[in-house]
């Protein structure tokens, strides 16, 4: 018989629908998707004729059981051409996942590998089950559930997983305090609405928070020539979303306008009518028309028309 057909034929062999059930002594673990003849044979060296990368069927999921029963493995064993007269009656065998009790030392060190940053601080608080299939823990960035709040001492979720088999998944999470000690821009001063912050009113002070905190801002230079989108008061930490750019145009300036048709070339002064950032349009009005047109700027008090 070819090996295709005893493939097919194993469902009404072999009745091995997988069952939940408690682990129990006497099972044989297993790591791969499959159960091969060669790990029957391990358990029952008389069934070691028979070919030994021969797939039986899957291996059971993490936490359940597969049994073999030994009437059907002596009629699998005839199937596959080996002798069974001689062979004395085979026992049942049963097969679970390869599992193994999680350590904390090594979900750190994947928590770890995930991060670049050698300066950023993790403590592991929990994490469940303490039981999973033997295999690679990985935690990647993608599974952290941000805090609602930047407090150093909140527990963030982590959730992970353990790769098993042939690239199979089997779910942890964790709970952990991940810190940094890194700098922020603090106003010492009222900074107004629409006013470009000056140097004098912020300055940079160290603090510890939570490593993914990226809400404020980290340096001078992100802040200074900058404008508050709301009034931000002495004290308070500056947000990078509370900050727009300075326009390089604002409304009343006057501008040098150049004009670009094919080889013509043309310059003359506007006034913007509102405020622009380089590459944003903006309306200007021609001094000598009285009309307004739309122009491109392109830095501080100079806008182009195409």
């Amino acid at each position: 018989m070819m090996v295709g057909t005893v493939i097919m034929a194993l469902p009404l062999l072999l009745a091995v629908a997988p069952q939940v059930v408690p682990q129990a002594d006497g099972c044989l673990p297993v790591q791969d998707d499959r159960i091969y003849a060669r790990d029957v044979a391990a358990a029952v060296p008389a069934f070691s004729s028979v070919a030994a990368d021969f797939a039986l069927g899957y291996a059971p999921a993490p936490g359940t059981r597969r049994v073999f029963k030994g009437d059907a493995l002596q009629r699998l064993a005839r199937n596959q051409g080996v002798a069974v007269e001689a062979m004395e009656a085979l026992p049942d065998v049963c097969f679970e996942r390869a599992m193994a009790t999680l350590k904390g030392e090594e979900i750190l060190e994947a928590m770890r590998s995930a991060w670049s940053n050698p300066d950023v601080r993790m403590e592991l608080r929990s994490f469940a089950p303490q039981i999973a299939p033997q295999g690679k823990v990985v935690f990647p960035r993608t599974g952290l559930q941000l805090p609602a709040a930047a407090d150093p001492q909140a527990e963030v979720v982590w959730r992970g997983y353990v790769v098993y088999g042939n690239n199979r998944r089997f779910g942890v999470t964790a709970r952990a305090r991940i810190t940094t000690t890194t700098t922020r821009v603090v106003a010492v001063a009222d900074l107004s609405l629409g006013a470009p912050v000056r140097e004098d009113q912020v300055h940079l002070e160290s603090f510890d928070t939570f490593a993914l905190d990226d809400r404020p801002a980290r340096s001078l230079d992100e802040v200074v020539g900058y404008v508050p989108r709301a009034l931000i008061r002495a004290g308070a930490t500056v947000l990078r979303s509370q900050l727009s750019r300075a326009p390089e145009v604002a409304r009343g300036d006057l501008v040098k306008v150049e004009v670009t048709a094919g080889a013509a070339h043309l310059e003359f002064e506007g006034k913007a009518q509102t405020d622009g950032t380089t590459g944003k349009m903006i309306l200007v009005k021609n001094l000598t028309s009285g009309k307004d047109f739309r122009a491109r700027v392109t830095g501080k008090g100079k806008v182009s028309v195409q």
